[in-house]
C-alpha cells in the first residue's frame, strides 16, 4: 500500500475514534460532562458550542430551548454533525435566542438535523422568524423534523446541496411550510407534506437582488404532498430542474392562488427547461389554476393530473413563455394565455400545437376512488390508467408510495399508479437490511445489531411505530419509510409491507 495512502487512512481511522457523542435531556444539568445519559447536558446550546466535525448531538423527550449553531465548527462530507431525537417527542418550544428561530444554522457546512419538532414558536416583532432556518450554509440535511405554527416552517438562504426529506411543515402563520432562498443550487425536496401553510407548501425563491446568478440550478421536487395552502408550489427562477410525483390540492381556496407556479418574481428570469412530470394537481372552486406559468422557458408538462374546480379552468400558460411541450395530461377544458383576459376551451388549445394526446375531463370525481375525501389514487377504470407517455422514463421509476411503474402496458397520468394485476409484486426495498416475519399477528422485523433503534413513518411523514415489532394490521398494504439507528449510524429506506 502506498504509505500516503496508509497514513491518510490511519488518521481517518484515529479522528473517527475521537469523535464525541454528547446527550441532552430534561433532567441533565449543564455543569456534567453530557457524554452519557446519565451525565446529560441539559440545554442543547451547550452541546452545539462543544461540537466538531464527526460529534453527533443526541437529544432525548422533553421540551427545548431552540439552539443556534451560528459560524461554530463545520461537519465534513464524511464527518457531518449530526443533532438526532432520540424520541419522537423532541419538542422545541422556544426560540435559539438569535432573534425567534427556533433552530439557527448559519455560516456552517454539513450539519445533519433529524426527528425535531419545533412547535408554536412566536414572532413578536413582525420579523419573519422560522421554526428551522439554514443561512449560508451547504450541505444541511432536514429529516423526519416536524414544524407546526411558526412564521415559517423551513428556511433556507445561500444553502447548495440542501435535503429537505420526509418532513411535516404545517400551519405556518406568516408564509411557506419550506422556503428555499437566495441562489441555492442543487437542492432536493423530497418525500414531505406542507399543509395549512398562509402562503405556499414549498416555494424556491433565488432573488437577483441579492447577488448574481439570481437562479437556481438542478433543483429536485418530488414525492411531496402540498394542501391547504394558498400555493402547493411556487417555483421562480429555476434552471435544469425536475418537478415529479407531487400531489397538490386543495390549495388557494380563500387566497386565489394556484397549485403550482413557475414565474420570474425576484429572479433573474423566469424558469427555464423544468421537467414536470407525473404531478396530480387538483385546485378547487375559490382558486385560480392548476398551473400558471409566466416569463418561463423550456418547461416540459408529460404525464400530469391538471383539473380545476375553479371558472378559470385548469391552465394559464401565459404568451410570455417559449418553447412550452404539453402533452399525455389529463386537463380541464378551460385554459387562458394572459391570466384570463380570455379563454380558449381544449379544441383551441390542443390547435396551438399542445395537448394533442392528451384528455379533457368534464368529471373529475370519475378519475379518482374518492376525490370528495381527498383519496386521488386512481381507480380501476380511470381515463388515466395506460395513456401517459415513457418519455419520462428516465426520471420517473415509481410512484408518489413507490409502486414501480409501469403497472401495466403503459405509465398512467398523474403520482399514482394502479396496480393493474394480482400477481403483481413491487420490489423490497432494502430487503438485506431488514427482514421480517409474523407472528401471531405481530409483524417482527429482524436487524443485525441487538440494541438498534427503528423508527417508521408513514408516506405523509408521520411516525407510525419505534421498535421491531408491531402490530400487522397497523401496516398491511402499506408502502413506508425506516430510520435505523445501529451501530453502524443512520440509515433509511422504504419497505412494502404486501403480505
Amino acid at each position: 500500500m502506498n504509505r500516503y495512502i496508509f497514513f491518510l487512512i490511519l488518521f481517518l481511522r484515529l479522528y473517527i475514534a475521537t469523535a464525541v457523542n454528547y446527550h441532552i435531556q430534561p433532567n441533565g444539568s449543564d455543569s456534567n460532562d453530557g457524554l452519557s445519559f446519565s451525565k446529560a447536558f441539559k440545554t442543547i446550546q451547550i452541546a452545539t458550542n462543544k461540537a466538531k466535525a464527526g460529534d453527533s448531538i443526541f437529544v432525548y423527550d422533553g421540551f427545548y430551548k431552540g439552539f443556534d449553531h451560528f459560524y461554530k465548527a463545520s461537519g465534513t462530507a464524511l464527518n457531518p454533525i449530526v443533532y438526532l431525537a432520540k424520541g419522537n417527542q423532541v419538542i422545541i418550544n422556544q426560540s435559539c435566542g438569535r432573534g425567534f428561530d427556533g433552530i439557527n444554522v448559519e455560516g456552517v457546512d454539513y450539519i445533519e438535523l433529524i426527528g425535531f419538532k419545533v412547535k408554536n414558536i412566536s414572532d413578536p416583532v413582525g420579523n419573519g422568524e422560522d421554526g428551522i432556518r439554514a443561512v449560508l450554509a451547504n450541505h444541511v440535511t432536514i429529516r423526519n423534523c416536524e414544524v407546526d405554527s411558526c412564521y415559517r416552517g423551513i428556511f433556507t438562504g445561500y444553502t447548495d446541496d440542501f435535503l429537505a426529506e420526509n418532513n411535516l411543515c404545517k400551519r405556518s402563520y406568516g408564509e411557506h411550510g419550506i422556503y428555499v432562498s437566495n441562489n441555492s443550487d442543487r437542492v432536493v425536496i423530497r418525500y414531505n407534506q406542507c399543509y395549512g401553510n398562509k402562503a405556499a407548501g414549498i416555494q424556491l425563491n433565488p432573488d437577483l437582488s441579492s447577488g448574481t446568478p439570481g437562479i437556481s440550478v438542478d433543483v429536485k421536487i418530488y414525492n411531496n404532498i402540498c394542501y391547504d395552502n394558498r400555493i402547493g408550489l411556487n417555483l421562480q427562477g429555476i434552471y435544469h430542474s425536475e418537478v415529479y410525483n407531487n400531489l397538490l390540492y386543495n390549495n388557494g381556496a380563500n387566497g386565489g392562488g394556484n397549485g403550482m407556479t413557475f414565474f420570474l418574481g425576484d429572479a433573474a428570469t423566469g424558469c427555464n427547461n423544468v421537467k414536470v412530470y407525473n404531478n396530480t394537481v387538483i385546485v378547487p372552486s375559490g382558486s385560480q389554476w392548476a398551473v400558471l406559468a409566466i416569463d418561463s422557458d423550456s418547461l416540459f408538462f408529460y404525464n400530469n393530473i391538471f383539473l380545476s374546480y375553479s371558472q378559470k379552468g385548469s391552465l394559464d400558460i401565459e404568451s410570455s413563455c417559449t418553447n412550452i411541450r404539453s402533452d399525455y395530461n389529463l386537463l380541464t377544458d378551460k385554459m387562458t394565455i394572459n391570466q384570463g383576459s380570455s379563454y380558449i376551451n381544449f379544441a383551441q388549445w390542443r390547435s396551438l400545437g399542445y395537448d394533442l394526446n392528451s384528455s379533457a375531463v368534464s368529471d373529475i370525481s370519475s378519475v379518482f376512488e374518492n376525490s370528495s375525501n381527498n383519496d386521488f389514487h386512481l381507480n380501476f377504470n380511470s381515463i388515466a390508467k395506460d395513456k401517459g407517455t415513457t418519455l419520462v422514463s428516465d426520471l420517473v421509476k415509481d410512484d408518489l408510495e413507490f409502486l414501480k411503474r409501469p403497472q401495466g402496458k403503459a405509465y398512467d397520468i398523474g403520482c399514482y399508479e394502479v396496480v393493474q394485476f394480482a400477481d403483481t409484486k413491487n420490489e423490497k426495498i432494502s430487503k438485506e437490511k431488514i427482514k421480517w416475519s409474523i407472528e401471531g399477528g405481530i409483524i417482527h422485523f429482524h436487524v443485525d445489531e441487538k440494541d438498534a433503534e427503528l423508527l417508521l413513518y408513514d408516506m405523509r411523514g408521520a411516525l407510525v411505530n419505534v421498535g421491531t415489532s408491531a402490530p400487522i394490521d397497523l401496516l398491511r398494504g402499506h408502502v413506508i419509510l425506516y430510520v435505523l439507528y445501529d451501530k453502524n449510524g443512520m440509515s433509511s429506506g422504504k419497505l412494502l409491507i404486501d403480505f
